[in-house]
């Protein structure tokens, strides 16, 4: 039977000496091989089980960056039980609201059991009554017997590996379940495409929580013995330039990236100079994969050995486990025009396995090549569907093809992806992407990078959606400036006059338990004139 419990026991046993990971959190770095990760692994198992989780009983694994995240989740895989990785509360976060938030979502999926830090559980109990059990998670479950029955290794193929919960950026978290037959098939596939050997080596920040970190790194490391450098993601965010410095000391080949980390280690790291001759593709992920981003980042660190060819783009969501499609490695990425009149970043053919279809949303009509509409996945590794919710499940996934909401056109067999419908703004008859928006924003002096936020409100007496824009500024605003010119650059880029430009304080956006900007619930508290904006105007 291949399954992920399976396969790992196997390289566990046939390769119990080779290096697993590279774990790194500030001046602590450890080795961990493929029979040390099967051990801690196996122990927690044990401990899960005398907690009485039975096989099938969902279990969260919620823990700051540590070794034990990867001890945890394969032992509920290996105790028979369903694992789920979620994001832990960030000190930017408000902690009764992201509890709140969780006491709704555990109340839906009803986990049978909370694995997390003693920390977290306390800030929990402060914020709200948990009733679910818990377990400490820590060196204590280290001091569990290996059992000499593990339960996961009976699991079927066809059986729910774990559930991947969605960021949740514009509304509650779906949890999105996983067969182990659809991650295995996924990973292979997708190690394929990308070519992947023995000899290469990924490094990565990213949380665990998410797909990237998840699926691209952490588990693939576990399917194919590809090794992994783990760095810790808030040490990231605070100094980009450690991500450079592991893969010039581990020689890494492989780097995942979302489109804003292009920008933010280009623009963090304006000195100093790296050998990232190792790497084979920095591999652009999980939104709209923009040219200025890649421009920066080439021209930052041409003289570290980054070329073009060295800049991709995968296409990817959990309801396909990972990915759907990926540029050809070794080839620069094709741009093309988009229908607005802009540029466009291919994102690939799509991968062995998955067929992409291009529909007009609301018919469903199947559309030519270069006419832009629905992105439709089908194939052999689509999610086996929402969790507990039936309705959304029909909603998006029928007939066996998967309604991603993500808008875009085929040209050439390649894929290319423009934005979201529910990230749409239509104007007058226009239509337009928050996130365009919210980048021209960004790119204006004293507008703190990735802190805005663009939501329609009802335009008074015109019968059309009005366009405004919240956006942080930092401490060295003393005007209005920002506002005029943020309403400025969006005229001149789009020909859109936006309602109005609300400018804010640092840390006053929320964010969602996964770190983006909350649209949603941004929007609501706009409306309830939550906001005390430092200046505004029209």
């Amino acid at each position: 039977m291949r399954t992920v419990s399976r396969i790992f026991y196997e390289n566990a046993e046939a390769h119990p000496d080779d290096p697993f990971c590279t774990f790194t959190a500030g001046p602590h770095r450890e080795t961990i091989s493929y029979g040390e990760l099967y051990e801690r692994s196996a122990r927690y198992a044990s401990a899960f089980v005398e907690t009485g989780c039975n096989p099938g009983d969902l279990v969260i694994v919620m823990h700051e960056h540590s070794p034990h995240l990867f001890y945890a989740f394969l032992g509920v895989l290996l105790a028979g039980c369903v694992p789920s990785f979620m994001p832990f509360p960030s000190p930017k976060q408000k902690p009764q609201l992201f509890w709140q938030e969780h006491r709704t979502l555990f109340a839906r999926i009803k986990p049978r059991l909370l694995a997390s830090s003693q920390t977290i559980l306390a800030q929990a109990d402060n914020a709200i009554a948990l009733d679910i059990p818990t377990l400490v998670m820590g060196e204590a479950q280290l001091d569990h017997p290996v059992a000499s029955q593990v339960p996961g290794l009976r699991a079927a193929a066809s059986d729910v590996a774990c559930l991947q919960h969605s960021s949740g950026t514009t509304g509650l978290k779906k949890a999105v379940r996983l067969t182990h037959a659809a991650i295995v098939g996924q990973i292979e596939a997708y190690a394929r495409s990308i070519g992947l050997s023995p000899d290469d080596r990924i490094a990565s920040w990213l949380p665990l929580y998410h797909d990237m970190g998840f699926i691209a790194c952490f588990m693939t490391a576990v399917v194919t013995r590809c090794p992994l450098v783990a760095l810790d993601p808030f040490e990231w965010s605070m100094r980009p330039r450690i991500l450079l410095d592991a893969i010039e000391r581990e020689r890494a080949t492989l780097c995942w990236l979302p489109n804003f980390a292009f920008m933010h280690i280009a623009n963090a790291t304006r000195s100093g100079q790296w050998d990232l001759r190792s790497m084979r593709a920095f591999i652009n992920c999980s939104e709209p994969c923009k040219p200025a981003a890649f421009d920066r980042f080439l021209e930052r660190f041409a003289d570290s050995g980054v070329t073009a060819d060295r800049l991709q783009i995968c296409y990817a969501m959990a309801e396909n486990v990972f990915a759907v499609t990926q540029t050809r490695l070794g080839k620069p990425v094709k741009r093309s025009s988009r229908p607005d009149g802009g540029a466009a970043l291919s994102c690939g053919a799509p991968i062995d396995g998955v067929a992409v279809r291009i529909c007009e949303p609301s018919s469903n009509v199947e559309l030519s090549d270069g006419s832009s509409g629905e992105i439709q996945i089908g194939g052999a590794y689509l999610f086996d569907g929402y969790d507990k919710l039936p309705e959304k499940t029909a909603e998006r996934l029928r007939d066996g093809w998967y309604r991603s909401g993500d808008v875009g056109f085929i040209a050439d067999g390649e894929v290319y992806v423009l934005g979201r419908l529910d990230d749409m703004l239509i104007v007058a008859g226009r239509n337009f992407y928050a996130h365009e928006i919210e980048e021209i924003a960004c790119g204006v002096e004293h507008v703190i990078p990735g802190r805005t936020v663009a939501v329609g409100v009802e335009g008074e007496g015109t019968g059309t959606l009005a366009v405004v824009v919240l956006a942080e500024c930092d401490d060295a605003l003393t005007d209005n400036s920002p506002a005029r010119a943020i309403a400025g650059a969006i005229f001149d880029r789009l020909s859109l006059a936006v309602h109005s430009v609300v400018l804010l304080r640092p840390g006053e956006l929320v964010k969602t338990t996964s770190g983006k900007i909350s649209r949603k619930h941004n929007h609501e508290l706009y409306l309830q004139g939550r906001f005390e904006a430092r200046s505004t105007a029209p």
